[in-house]
């Protein structure tokens, strides 16, 4: 059964779908119950499908974000010295800060204001920052594609402020190209300052990727084997049903692994069927490098296995691009993402 606890910080950000812009909002986290009995085996593997809302009200209505909170995808929030500060897709990676989740949060220029040093093709973007921090350096882990493509870089910048115009470039970090994922997506996790960092990234094809790195000079310029990377989360249904932009997070003595599935960013005219639009899944193990199940028990890599915990709801479409981050001030978890909004 999942959990509902209006008591938990929540936060959003919007995206520009649909021909509409959303305002970025509040919406409660519902991790904690969304896996609250043990694995069990099961027969079959299943889509990371999710259907109608079981029970009234069971997503949440958006509560209001005010300032810069429209047009923002795939965000990721970190908190530092009274400030919370919003990266984003797109503008060079797009940065907004502000003293309270609600806002008003206010643009504050450009991460790479002279771009990534990372060459793909002309008509490339920077996509899906990742923020995090080591002793007194910041990272910023960012993604370099252009849709439809599987031919993509992990790049890396650090600074020791996460103002715009304090940050280095340093390309991209070294993963290999791959037939069986896209470098896309990057997310660092690490349980405690002395524990190994854990590095997530990737979509389609076979799903999400998982590489254990014991040095933080891995984080800039990676010198491990392709056979050090391991597929954690995967799909082999078909149609709209893929997987990709995990966040990991401990919680409660497990780990859980959080990801966006099926299709993002379609236009009005271009709308897939009703299911097979971006929503959030979540699946759990005891161990950070797996195996990972969800409520059902279904294996999250060779099962299709996901429980839904966020979908499309009212006038809310396709929400994902989703980040955890623990609030500073309540010790609560809160998970944020962007959505499109009905018209």
């Amino acid at each position: 059964m999942f959990l509902r606890d209006s008591a938990i910080a929540r936060f959003t950000s919007a995206m520009l779908i649909s021909l509409a812009i959303t305002s970025a909002t509040f919406l409660p986290f519902l991790l904690q119950g969304a896996l609250a009995s043990p694995p069990q085996p099961h027969p079959k593997p299943d889509p990371q499908a999710h259907d109608q809302a079981p029970i009234s009200g069971y997503y949440p209505e958006p509560e209001p974000c005010h300032g810069d909170c429209t047009g923002i995808h795939d965000p990721s929030m970190f908190y530092e010295d009274g400030v919370y500060w919003r990266f984003s897709t797109s503008g060079n990676i797009s940065v907004a800060s502000a003293l309270s989740l609600s806002g008003p949060w206010h643009y504050r220029g450009a991460l790479l204001s002279d771009g990534t040093s990372i060459f793909i093709r002309e008509d490339q973007d920077i996509w899906a920052p990742s923020i995090s921090k080591r002793d007194d350096v910041f990272y910023c882990h960012y993604s370099v594609s252009y849709i439809y493509s599987q031919h993509s870089e992990i790049g890396v910048a650090t600074s020791t402020s996460l103002e715009p115009g304090t940050w280095k470039d340093h390309g991209a970090i070294g993963l290999p190209q791959n037939s069986r994922y896209n470098l896309i997506d990057p997310y660092v996790f690490q349980e405690q300052a002395d524990s190994p960092y854990y590095f997530t990234f990737g979509s389609y094809w076979s799903g999400i990727q998982q590489v254990e790195m014991h040095d933080h000079q891995d984080l800039i310029a990676w010198g491990g084997q392709a056979n050090d990377i391991t597929n954690i989360v995967g799909n082999t249904t078909v149609n709209q049903a893929v997987v990709e932009g995990a966040s990991m997070h401990k919680f409660g003595g497990f780990y859980y692994i959080l990801f966006s599935v099926g299709q993002c960013c379609r236009t009005e005219k271009d709308l897939v069927p009703p299911g097979d639009e971006y929503h959030v899944a979540v699946c759990r193990s005891d161990s950070i490098t797996g195996p990972y199940f969800d409520q059902q028990g279904k294996n999250c890599l060779t099962e299709s296995g996901g429980t839904t915990i966020l979908a499309s709801h009212g006038d809310i479409y396709a929400p994902g691009g989703q980040g955890i981050m623990e609030h500073p001030e309540t010790g609560k978890m809160v998970l944020y993402y962007h959505y499109g909004k009905c018209t």
